[in-house]
């Protein structure tokens, strides 16, 4: 995220974002590839969940102790045969013990009273290969209806962001706004229909397994998300197959975490990581990571384990106008 060019595109509806990954990818690689194929980082965040947390670190621990892949190990405890499970053929076991964990808490979570004039704040890191950590901060209308704002550090003036306001009803259009969230199937499988549904057909590349994984991080990332809402989401992730359990991964920041990981069906030396806190199991980041050594024309070689890309979340708040602070 360097320059303000690009801006704009990572606050577009979250049926837009696959679009968006490629991009950078290809910005990476110096070689030309076909448009349509996913890109960038961004978006929105799991609210914060209210049950006590020694339970989840207890359990938390018990779900990756023994695991294989410690940070000398180059799969880093990714899939084996022994961890797959039933639920979703290929899915690592522990990651769906883990997405069920976190599911759990963000069921537990009471919703507040949220008014439609206020915004929905969240401020965080982003991290690209290459480039200094860069602070970001949102602010988007809870019914979408008014303009947002997004703040960066380093630059002078505030970008406007144009109203994400409620898709028309019967339409199969998306939003980021509080109030759509609100609207989006609380049970998992339905979730998993629905973020299928999402997805743009006709794309020869198409895959709709990897599609679904990456817009549930969109859809937790950079915004407020109801928390039967965001239970649906997780349950929904560990519907998905390929999924696995990293337990050393860390976000933008070097706050240690325990994450859910994807192969990148599109770059498959990547993957991609939802990384959550071990304790609070709240929403910590996401990050890309080589999963081998790769040689990218006019760059440097980016050895397996390498992130080349990071995110953390640092704050997340309502507030009554764009600009001001919790």
């Amino acid at each position: 995220m360097n320059d303000n060019a690009s801006l704009p595109e990572r606050d577009l509806p979250p049926g837009r974002h696959r679009q968006l990954k490629e991009h950078l990818m290809r910005e990476i690689r110096q070689t030309p590839e076909s448009d349509g194929v996913r890109a960038g980082r961004r978006k929105w965040l799991l609210p914060a969940v209210g049950v006590p947390v020694a339970a989840g670190g207890l359990a938390l621990a018990l779900l990756v102790g023994g695991l294989p892949g410690g940070s000398d190990d180059p799969e880093r405890g990714r899939e084996t045969e022994a961890g797959r499970t039933a639920g979703s053929e290929g899915t690592d076991r522990t990651a769906v013990q883990l997405l069920t964990q976190v599911a759990d808490r963000a069921a537990a979570e009471a919703p507040g009273d949220i008014r439609d004039d206020q915004y929905v704040y969240v401020s965080g890191v982003e991290l690209y290969l290459g480039d200094e950590s860069r602070e970001r901060e949102i602010w988007k209308a809870v019914d979408g209806a008014a303009e947002g704002l997004l703040r960066l550090s380093g630059d002078e003036e505030d970008i406007p962001l144009e109203p994400d306001p409620m898709p028309a009803p019967g339409s199969d259009g998306t939003s980021s706004c509080y109030r759509f969230l609100e609207t989006l199937p609380t049970d998992p499988e339905a979730m998993l229909a629905w973020l299928y549904a999402r997805q743009e057909e006709g794309d020869a590349d198409h895959d709709a397994d990897q599609d679904a994984f990456v817009l549930i991080g969109d859809l937790v990332r950079e915004a407020l998300v109801p928390p039967e809402v965001a239970a649906a989401l997780y349950g929904a992730a560990a519907l998905i197959p390929g999924v696995t359990l990293v337990p050393d991964a860390v976000d933008a920041t070097g706050r240690p975490g325990v994450a859910v990981a994807r192969t990148d069906a599109y770059n498959p030396d990547t993957s991609e990581e939802l990384i959550f806190d071990e304790e609070s199991l709240e929403l910590l980041g996401t990050r890309t990571v080589a999963l081998t050594d790769i040689d990218y024309e006019d760059l440097p070689p980016i050895g397996a384990g390498e992130v080349t890309y990071a995110s953390a979340v640092l704050d997340r708040a309502v507030v009554d106008e764009a600009g001001t602070h919790p």
